[in-house]
């Protein structure tokens, strides 16, 4: 499979940070299985504080990585390297802490803050799958174009849409001004996240049913026998000629208005997929600040009272 570059950050380097932190599991496992205190494993053993100060260290470093990437000048290795990293000793922590704990738990600040730490690996996991799937999709549904184009695009047609609908009278421009003045796109945070109702086809079909009205109104005019065949012949190709002219901007302005509407699901699309690739950010970094009070409150209160 060929490598993409959203997802690179996973291989990086070789998978280097993957194979560091199967060895950091793996020496944490052996030495706990080898260690035998009389009490029982738990996090006041020599093997307990040493995971404890290994984890504690994993969790400040792993935070640094929001003060990081935004360091653009920093020489301490690329983005995509600290990333890496992140994803990686972020699930060996896991590993760490629970061997750390000695799997013993309770109600107290010293559960709390390895309930938060899973929490946070949890909603990074979930970040992991959104910053690995959503740029391809956002590519797929975009192509070369970008969404600042697209909206000019869309505003043009308005334009266009109006300009047309202006010589069929007021009912047509009735009709293409509410069409444009309904348009929406994005929303609020539940219309940017799980997508704003797609644009109506009312419009279209108005315009449809102005077609048809004026088709069936021909159709249905009788010869008048107390007018002369060339004045009845004359008027009726006066009368052609101009729902011919009515149907064919008609059916531009149709084509129009698919064409906006097509954007208009392609912008909204956008958005919602930038969206979703940031929301759970707002959960993981909440959740970050909330763990590293509490890791501080548990390392607090062992020194006070252990």
């Amino acid at each position: 499979m060929a490598q993409t570059p959203h997802g690179s950050f996973l291989r990086h380097r070789g998978y280097r940070y993957l194979k560091l932190a199967s060895l950091l599991c793996i020496v944490c496992i052996l030495i706990y299985g080898w260690h035998d205190p009389q009490d029982g494993p738990n996090g006041g053993s020599w093997l307990g504080y040493t995971l404890g100060t290994v984890g504690a260290g994993l969790i400040g470093w792993l935070a640094w990585l929001g003060v990081r990437k935004r360091r653009y000048s920093s020489t301490a290795g690329t983005v995509k390297g600290w990333l890496s990293a992140h994803v990686y000793l972020g699930l060996a922590l896991i590993t760490v802490a629970t061997l750390h704990t000695g799997f013993q738990f309770g109600w107290n600040i010293h559960t709390a803050a390895y309930v938060l730490m899973l929490m946070v690996i949890l909603s990074g996991i979930f970040g992991i799958g959104v910053y690995v799937r959503m740029p391809t999709l956002i590519t797929e549904n975009m192509g070369a174009s970008d969404r600042e184009t697209l909206i000019d695009e869309i505003l043009d047609l308005n334009q266009q849409a109006l300009k047309l609908a202006d010589p069929l009278g007021p009912e047509v421009h009735r009709i293409i001004a509410r069409s444009t003045e309904r348009m929406r796109l994005g929303g609020g945070l539940w219309a940017q996240l799980f997508g704003p109702l797609p644009p109506g086809r009312r419009a279209i079909d108005e315009l449809r049913k102005i077609v048809v009205d004026e088709e069936r109104a021909a159709n249905a005019k009788t010869f008048d026998p107390q007018s002369s065949t060339v004045m009845f012949m004359a008027g009726e190709l006066a009368q052609a000629k101009k729902r011919g002219e009515i149907a064919e901007k008609s059916r531009q302005l149709m084509e129009l208005i698919g064409r906006r509407n097509a954007l208009i699901v392609r912008v909204n699309r956008d958005i919602q997929l930038h969206a979703q690739m940031q929301i759970w950010l707002y959960f993981h970094v909440p959740l970050t600040v909330a763990l590293l009070a509490a890791l501080a409150a548990h390392v607090i209160s062992v020194f006070l009272y252990w």
